[in-house]
């Protein structure tokens, strides 16, 4: 039985999931919850209220599409209705948001996601790979170029309430999960400088994250350069793992491979595919699961308390 999902939110996000699942067999969208009325969501129906779509009995999963900033709270509130939960990266903007949507979903019984989908390009056998070490360090770099007018096109992408910050959150924040993935959760982040289109809103993030693995990672994430890269190189003693602009090549020893790269349209399916999984058996999903998007939530929650204080 094909799994009935709720979108909420139809902006660029709400729509990369109803592609992600258009022909998908494990799950479908259902129903759509967009506040513009003006906001073309073609053949999918349209939900009158949150409560309605909460009430529906055809929804077995919400999607959250919204600004960050509200998204812990919807989560809550839809794992209390009785509803599977996949959330937009960022997932919250605190750990404690993530622990409040934990305890949710443990009192309801139900799995909650996240849309971090580039951890479906981690091979089993670099995930099984002890990376966490004092002697690994990492190097990180994601370049987008994003004009003043991008953080104008919404109004909650220039409000730092609501939008958790500017390129850091929003695109660096899938590189930077993968390598908490690889490193563990982060002891200390030092924020070394940043650059902001408004306050609270960064155009250029450069840091060091210190992990409790004693593992580093030194990072730089921009939307100034029209140059369009994204890299996470991790160096072990005797291996290492380079992630480029979504192509995953790995040297073990003496041994190198690299590995089928997937579009990020079939990862977005993969995580619906693992979403209505964790529904059929009732355990979180397999990778993309909300306990994971701890690490990255404190690094970007550091990030933006710093570069108040850098302000």
């Amino acid at each position: 039985m094909s799994l009935g999902v709720g979108i909420v939110g139809f902006g660029v996000a709400g729509r990369q999931h109803a592609a992600a699942l258009d022909g998908l067999a494990e799950a479908e969208a259902v129903s759509v919850l967009e506040h513009d009325p003006t906001a073309d969501v073609g053949a999918l129906r349209r939900a009158g209220s949150w409560r309605e779509l909460l009430s529906d009995p055809a929804v077995g999963l919400v999607a959250l599409c919204v600004p960050p900033g509200g998204r812990a709270r919807l989560a809550v509130e839809a794992l209390e209705a009785g509803k599977a939960v996949l959330i937009e990266k960022p997932p919250a903007v605190s750990e404690a948001e993530i622990e409040r949507v934990t305890q949710a979903a443990t009192q309801a019984g139900k799995p909650v996601g996240v849309m971090l989908q580039h951890r479906m390009r981690l091979p089993d056998a670099a995930l099984v790979t002890d990376w966490a070490s004092p002697a690994t360090t990492a190097i990180l770099e994601v370049s987008r170029f994003r004009p003043p007018a991008h953080y104008r096109r919404a109004d909650w992408r220039s409000d730092p309430a609501a939008a958790f910050g500017g390129i850091a959150a929003h695109l660096g924040v899938h590189y930077l999960d993968l390598a908490c993935q690889l490193l563990g959760r982060p002891e200390t982040v030092r924020l070394a400088g940043s650059r902001e289109l408004a306050p609270g809103i960064d155009t250029r993030v450069t840091g060091l994250v210190e992990f409790h693995t004693g593992a580093t990672l030194a990072f730089t994430v921009t939307a100034e350069s029209a140059v369009r890269t994204e890299r996470l190189q991790v160096l072990g003693p005797a291996r290492g793992l380079c992630v480029a602009d979504g192509t995953v090549s790995t040297q073990m020893g003496d041994t190198e491979q690299t590995w089928p790269t997937l579009a990020t349209p079939q990862l977005r399916r993969a995580v619906y595919q693992e979403m209505a999984e964790a529904v059929a058996s009732g355990r979180p999903p397999r990778r993309c699961h909300l306990e994971g998007a701890r690490g990255v939530t404190e690094i970007l929650s550091e990030v933006a308390r710093q570069r108040v204080v850098m302000a």
